[in-house]
């Protein structure tokens, strides 16, 4: 009889855990099939985030549409805060720039206001073309392309067999899946902020147009570097999961790196906020509105 009872909690022991590791399974594969390919997309930006018709619509494809034509608008108004200034100065004989020199700026800054569009591509592109140069470096070096589709197929090969979430394999494997989740939240919302940073171009060059609002557009320029820069240190970081699997990825020590790896890349973003600043893409309201804040103190 106590034969049979133990013989049964044996048995409904190995369903649960079998129960538990097909779950986990299932959803760390479609984690695999879709998080991981999305993070090609939303990491490695090029200017394709710039095309599309509704971002076309609502930036303007010409100074009467879209935010060009608010951002000519507001021209008017910096003219007459010039004006007023240039009056007073008369009577308190502060010292501002001549009218001659106020138009020479003026008519400056309104050509790279409605060329904002494209500087803010050449950038994008110029960026791209840093992290490809890596990625390819990589490749030449490694013999494997350097994408996070390619990292998924490395992972689940270093599992070497079926998942067990019980063992130490799966421990390590789950905190790679996890952490891959949280990458793509991260940086679906940088993705989000370059866009809007994009949109916010044009005000950020006319705030050059007065002293007292240069700071705007400083604290953008640098926000927008920072966002931009954050996928050169990731293709940086990416070679090191590359390298760890070539060399091994089966004992313990291997695994680790690998997590660490890993925590790099979701560390990444705090690592150029510290080294040039920016905005932080920590997926989480009240981070995200300190980042917000950031940028406009």
């Amino acid at each position: 009889m106590e034969e049979t009872i133990a013989t049964s909690e044996i048995n409904i022991t190995g369903v649960v855990k079998e129960t538990i590791n097909s779950l986990c399974g299932s959803l760390f594969d479609s984690v695999n099939n879709t998080v991981f390919p999305l993070l090609d997309d939303i990491v490695f930006i090029n200017n394709d985030i710039t095309e599309g018709s509704h971002l076309e619509k609502i930036f303007g494809i010409s100074p009467s549409s879209g935010v060009l034509i608010l951002a000519n608008s507001l021209i008017t108004a910096f003219v007459l805060y010039y004006a007023v200034r240039l009056f007073l100065s008369h009577l308190s004989g502060s010292k501002i720039d001549s009218p001659y020199q106020f138009f020479l700026k003026a008519s400056i800054i309104i050509i790279l206001m409605n060329e904002s569009l494209s500087l803010c591509q050449f950038m994008i592109e110029c960026t791209s073309t840093f992290s490809d140069f890596f990625c390819l470096l990589g490749k030449d070096i490694l013999g494997k392309k350097i994408s996070f589709i390619t990292l998924t197929n490395e992972l689940t090969k270093s599992l070497h067999g079926s998942f067990n979430i019980f063992s130490l394999n799966g421990i390590l494997a789950s905190t790679l899946y996890i952490s891959s989740f949280q990458l793509a939240l991260n940086f679906a919302l940088r993705y989000i902020l370059v866009k809007v940073l994009v949109i916010l171009a044009p005000f950020a060059f006319l705030c050059l147009l007065n002293p007292s609002t240069e700071c705007f557009f400083k604290s953008w320029l640098k926000s927008f570097f920072s966002l931009l820069f954050l996928q050169v240190i990731v293709a940086l970081i990416l070679l090191l999961p590359f390298a760890i699997i070539k060399e091994s990825s089966s004992d313990l020590f291997h695994q680790l790196l690998l997590i660490g790896a890993i925590t790099a890349l979701l560390k990444s973003n705090q690592f150029v906020r510290e080294l040039i600043g920016g905005m932080g893409i920590v997926a989480n309201l009240q981070t995200g509105i300190s980042g917000l804040k950031s940028m406009l103190t």
